[in-house]
């Protein structure tokens, strides 16, 4: 895809959010349709081993996954980074929102990985909770919907991956900080697990990914140069 397609599809996204954010219901109800037009998408193991080399000696290690509208499908653009810090987009990973069922692969024994966030179960219930509550919690988002979602890069160096084998990644709901409270304290997140399938789940899962916006103190003005590219595309 050429990269002034990639600036227009972003584009595209942050006037569809800039519509519902100045009152347009019709708009809210498009973004929903997105972000249910499928289940998932996959990461293969050869792109993680990419991610590592070009984040070898980076302070800040974690993938910038953008959302984007291109043909009215939603699509992914992932880049780490450091590459996204320096403008370099030769290194974008595309990837379309799915229903198609991932391959089932072997499930890896639990001493493989170490200091899991969540369990299967509660990745489960996570997207559940997005299904069942995603439209009233994007009410809630209205005065500022995220654009792009940022995943630290040990939710997916954790995954043991060949490069030929794939992880599983889908969105959920998340509050980190309480319990009981309004629909309005959580946030869209992307879990990652190794193998899903009709019947069985890799017993752990990775979760510590964070919307933007909001945008806190520790995001540099130009750590996300995507985005800006895309935002002045005319």
């Amino acid at each position: 895809m050429l990269i002034d397609t990639v600036y227009q599809s972003i584009k595209n996204w942050e006037t569809l959010s800039d519509s519902y954010k100045n009152g347009n219901e019709k708009s809210g109800k498009e973004i929903m349709r997105y972000l249910t037009q499928g289940s998932h998408f996959s990461i293969e193991g050869e792109n993680i081993a990419e991610w590592k080399k070009n984040l070898e000696h980076s302070s800040d290690k974690s993938i910038h996954a953008y959302l984007g509208i291109d043909q009215d499908q939603l699509l992914f653009f992932l880049i780490d980074s450091e590459s996204d810090a320096k403008a370099d987009f030769s290194r974008i990973v595309i990837k379309t929102f799915n229903r198609i069922a991932p391959e089932a692969q072997p499930t890896p024994s639990s001493e493989l990985i170490s200091n899991v966030p969540i369990t299967s179960e509660a990745a489960v219930y996570r997207n559940f909770r997005f299904n069942m509550y995603g439209s009233a919690w994007l009410e809630t988002q209205k005065s500022d919907p995220f654009r792009l979602i940022s995943i630290p890069f040990k939710d997916y160096e954790r995954i043991p991956l060949t490069d030929a084998e794939s992880c599983t990644c889908f969105f959920g709901l998340t509050n980190e900080t309480m319990r009981d409270s309004s629909i309005a304290d959580y946030h869209i997140e992307i879990i990652s697990v190794k193998d899903i399938g009709i019947t069985t789940m890799s017993q752990t899962a990775e979760n510590y990914s964070t919307p933007r916006p909001p945008f806190t103190a520790n995001d540099p003005a130009d750590q996300y140069q995507l985005l800006l590219k895309s935002d002045a595309y005319v």
